[in-house]
């Protein structure tokens, strides 16, 4: 009887404490209950490695003339780096100093004075994953920034990103802030002109051809950046001279004395400003500038908002495709939460009849089990910040059924033992103990495939696996432990009826 009444206590205070979680803390809802914006996005995996090889050949080079051999050039191609060498006798050597450089590579040579330089198979593969690592972490950064509750940024099919924002539904500007690459760079100017025909003639393999953002003019830059996007330290909302919107930039404290050293080596040149392959502005450098500086242009105030959060939470590693994009609307959520409450409550009520009138007091008890059962549910997922989707709600009506088979597995035991001519509390003992292998497996069984659906599921599936797996462990509480305490209360003050 002592066991009982603390088994009791802590009923009431598991309940307590479950209806207070949830008074304080409600549940997320997910994009197709609250509305908002689905993407699918792909690296562009090809022009980041086509970047790499580019580095890699500026760094080869350097060596190469560094260690004093004799190369005539060195090119970078989208998928190797080409060496052209003076002496055979110098190409053992040449290779060592670039394995030093790049371990992951292997050598071809079509002929005599040109070696290729190609990274390996498993070197690229790494790069990919790489470079989706930090695509995904820039873009939860940029959409933390935004302030969307319980956003999605997942890995799908291994090479892509699926990202999903409840309640947010300005496609362009999402698109603006997570399309965006915020690939900043600081270049010196060599010429401009409105004229790209005549630029080209002056193009050489260290320079770049790029246009104004406005268009009309042209760029003719270094490469090689002076200061990028992962120099700045952070980016804030600013003026200039004129009271137009800017974004304001500060260096990092190694960056600045780089970029000092610059400004006061080439005082009346241009500097470009270069967002997004495009040149924003290209000032002349007046004097010694160090740590800070200003981005201006034509942008609106909404325009340096964003462009200010999407530099202060980093670059993309390289540019993104939006493969897929979908915005849904709130309405068609509310619809489904009226209609999903409706039908629950309908549901329930049919099923308190059924079992009732099967199972008389035992069905009281089986129902309070049932409600408990709901409520350490939704507990769960508000404790956990779970987000509740359509999928999801499958998840909990199907587990309201498992709970439901539970109750019946067990009471149709007990019955079939009180028919053996057993005392009620010795057909309960019996009963539950000759049910709960079964209903142990089946509980088990259900944990672990909820568990490999969120592991390997993504989205709904996600979503579905979540209230699963949860529901399941409230369950085995509700339905199994506590329906034998009911019971057991209930014999004891000889009020059970089966």
């Amino acid at each position: 009887m002592k066991n009982t009444t603390y088994n009791l206590l802590g009923f009431l205070v598991l309940v307590v404490l479950s209806i207070v979680l949830v008074l304080y803390k409600p549940v997320n809802l997910g994009l197709d209950l609250k509305g908002g914006i689905s993407m699918v996005l792909e690296p562009d995996y090809s022009k980041a490695i086509k970047h790499e090889y580019e580095r890699s050949a500026r760094l080869i080079e350097k060596t190469l003339r560094d260690k004093g051999l004799r190369i005539l050039d060195v090119l970078a191609h989208e998928d190797r780096v080409e060496v052209e060498y003076l002496e055979e006798s110098e190409l053992p050597k040449i290779e060592s100093e670039i394995r030093k450089l790049l371990q992951e590579v292997v050598f071809e040579r079509p002929q005599e004075g040109i070696l290729l330089v190609k990274f390996s198979e498993r070197y690229i593969d790494q790069l990919k994953k790489d470079i989706l690592d930090q695509t995904i972490e820039v873009l939860r950064n940029r959409i933390d920034s935004l302030g969307v509750a319980q956003p999605v940024v997942t890995k799908i099919g291994g090479d892509r990103v699926l990202i999903e924002l409840p309640g947010f539904l300005d496609i362009e500007r999402a698109k603006r802030i997570i399309g965006s690459t915020a690939s900043l760079e600081l270049r010196l100017v060599v010429d401009s002109s409105y004229s790209k025909g005549e630029l080209e003639k002056k193009l050489t393999k260290d320079t770049e051809i790029l246009p104004s953002r406005e268009g009309g003019e042209w760029f003719l830059l270094d490469k090689v950046p002076v200061i990028s996007g992962s120099d700045l330290k952070t980016a804030y909302i600013s003026q200039d001279e004129f009271g137009r919107p800017a974004v304001g930039f500060e260096l990092k404290s190694e960056s600045a004395s780089k970029f000092a050293e610059f400004t006061s080596k080439n005082v009346g040149r241009r500097l470009a400003i270069v967002l997004e392959e495009k040149v924003v502005s290209a000032p002349v450098i007046r004097s010694r500038i160090s740590d800070r500086g200003q981005i201006t242009g034509n942008f609106t105030p909404e325009e340096v908002r964003d462009l200010a959060l999407i530099l202060r939470t980093g670059a993309l590693p390289t540019s993104v495709r939006i493969l897929q994009e979908k915005v849904v609307g709130p309405s068609l959520g509310k619809d489904a939460i009226e209609q999903g409450i409706k039908a629950g409550i309908l549901g329930f009520a049919l099923l308190v009849v059924i079992v009732i009138a099967r199972y008389k007091i035992a069905g009281v008890s089986a129902t309070v089990s049932i409600l408990m059962n709901a409520l350490l549910l939704w507990a769960g997922l508000a404790g956990l910040g779970a987000t509740l989707t359509l999928p999801g709600i499958a998840g909990i009506i199907l587990n309201m059924g498992i709970a439901v088979d539970s109750n019946v597995l067990i009471f149709e035991r007990v019955k079939e033992e009180l028919r053996l001519g057993n005392t009620v509390r010795k057909a309960i003992e019996l009963g539950y103990r000759k049910t709960l292998s079964a209903v142990w497996d089946t509980h088990v069984t259900l944990l672990v495939a909820s568990l490999i659906l969120f592991q390997f599921g993504s989205g709904p599936v996600k979503g579905f696996a979540t209230t699963l797996a949860i529901g399941t462990i409230a369950s085995f509480i509700s339905n199994v432990y506590y329906a034998k305490v009911f019971l057991d209360f209930l014999s004891k003050r000889r009020l059970l009826r089966i």
